[in-house]
């Protein structure tokens, strides 16, 4: 019977342990994604801030102070 009961012990901390790698990459898969989704919107936003494009004569009152 103890026997029995030191297997079960064995085979709940098993299936503890990998919920806690199932949990652990859950988390990571969940950091990839969301840094996968923001890099494209932040090099935009980036790309939006650095390029300059045509401005017309007459214009030059509203550009950005350049660096």
């Amino acid at each position: 019977m103890s026997a029995r009961h030191e297997g079960d012990d064995m085979a709940k901390i098993k299936t503890r342990r990998k919920m806690g790698w199932i949990l652990i990459a859950f988390h990571w898969t969940m950091i990839v994604c969301t840094v996968g989704l923001w890099i494209p919107v932040y090099l935009a936003a980036r790309r939006r801030r650095v390029t300059i494009t045509h401005i017309p004569d007459g214009h030059t009152r509203y550009l950005p102070p350049t660096q």
